[in-house]
């Protein structure tokens, strides 16, 4: 059978963690630090409206969402970044089966151009290329490295790419490396958007994980409102995921300029499902309280703090803006992943697994291994100790076989 669009693709991280490791039985109970999917309690307010609006399941739901939900999205977008004036208009918030499938829908209408590429960061969230070869466009990658502050490159993109642009995906906070773009970046990010009439997507769904001795990470709404270009080829994505620890709910939203939006609302209500009804009740609730995500913030602080008293001075460590991931250096991320599960079961993510699928792009992430914050305390501080003993005989072990 002739190839696909997605046979250019590289396999799922996770494909390719199992083809690394599923081969070798751990010496102890395994403990997983790869998946980004949260443990701590979700809250217990907005799970009970599932059971209370069960009757719901016997309705086809409104595309736009109930008007609770409406209610509940636009007042946190209001109470965090202060920009329901500039999406007013009652399709500029739609809800989403998690922000999965929106970034991969809104790809298709970003505007056609011939020989069309969509520009992503590498290291990259897979949905990101999945979309641009989806709607027939090549995937860009830009490299994200420390030279950069982790962060995409916009300087990188030359006349002729930014003239072949359809779309361009940012993350942030970034997923792995938890950096933060500034308004500054994101203000670069949208002129360059209006100026070669390509669609801005931003994945925000971390902006509510961040350091509380920072600065809350901005959105690209609040640089939309700031320009005055309520119009502007936009969309913000969020996510109740990580915010409300609820990835299994599956409900986020996208926000974004009048046009983008009126696009991305009529294309939904002919290829997207409807968010079901219950859902939108508990995220109607979630949205509407803020308490919960401040204590599960204040969690994940803990554990960093506790992180940086194993890992400072080791590894390129540093404490990230944002995010619930450490991005460690460690030389072979691979070669490291399959080491710490050999000697330790503890399962953790090559760099290399989550960029793209060329030698020179993937050599920058190859070094490092992605480690989830995600288990309760006591897991943390049982499994980064060792983490970094197993981490350190292998460095020694590499370092004595390459003398």
């Amino acid at each position: 059978m002739q190839k696909g669009a997605f046979d250019t693709l590289p396999a799922s991280p996770f494909t390719r963690l199992r083809a690394l490791l599923d081969d070798v039985t751990p010496p102890r109970e395994p403990v997983s630090l790869a998946l980004g999917e949260p443990q701590h309690a979700p809250p217990s307010f907005a799970l009970s409206a599932v059971s209370e609006n069960i009757e719901q399941y016997r309705r086809y739901p409104p595309i736009a969402g109930t008007p609770d939900w409406q209610a509940a999205a636009r007042g946190w977008l209001q109470r965090r970044f202060g920009v329901a004036a500039c999406v007013s208009q009652a399709h500029q918030v739609l809800p989403l089966n998690g922000t999965r499938e929106g970034l991969f829908l809104a790809a298709q209408i970003a505007p056609p151009k011939a020989d069309g590429v969509m520009a992503m960061p590498d290291p990259f969230y897979q949905i990101y290329a999945s979309a641009a070869a989806a709607a027939g466009a090549k995937p860009h990658y830009l490299a994200a490295t420390p030279q950069t502050n982790f962060l995409p490159d916009l300087d990188a993109l030359d006349a002729d790419t930014l003239a072949r642009m359809r779309a361009l995906y940012l993350c942030n906070p970034s997923n792995p490396q938890g950096a933060v773009a500034d308004k500054a970046y994101l203000e670069k990010a949208l002129a360059l958007a209006m100026q070669h009439n390509f669609l801005l997507l931003v994945d925000e769904c971390y902006a509510e994980i961040y350091d509380p001795l920072q600065s809350p990470p901005p959105s690209i709404l609040e640089v939309m409102a700031a320009s005055g270009t309520p119009d502007a080829p936009v969309i913000a994505f969020h996510s109740l995921s990580k915010r409300s620890n609820l990835p299994g709910l599956r409900s986020g939203f996208a926000a974004g300029g009048d046009g983008a939006m009126q696009a991305f609302h009529d294309l939904r209500q002919i290829a997207g499902p409807q968010c079901p009804m219950p859902a939108q009740a508990a995220a109607a609730l979630a949205w509407g309280e803020d308490t919960h995500v401040a204590d599960n913030r204040a969690r994940y602080a803990e554990k960093f703090d506790f992180a940086e008293t194993v890992f400072s001075g080791s590894f390129d460590f540093y404490r990230p803006h944002a995010g619930f991931f450490l991005w460690l250096n460690v030389g072979d991320g691979a070669a490291a992943a399959l080491h710490v599960w050999r000697e330790e079961g503890l399962r953790v993510l090559p760099g290399g697994y989550l960029a793209a699928p060329h030698a020179a792009h993937a050599a920058h992430a190859a070094p490092y291994i992605r480690v989830a914050l995600v288990a309760d305390m006591a897991v943390t501080q049982d499994a980064l100790p060792r983490l970094k003993a197993a981490l350190e005989t292998f460095t020694q072990t590499a370092t004595h076989g390459a003398a």
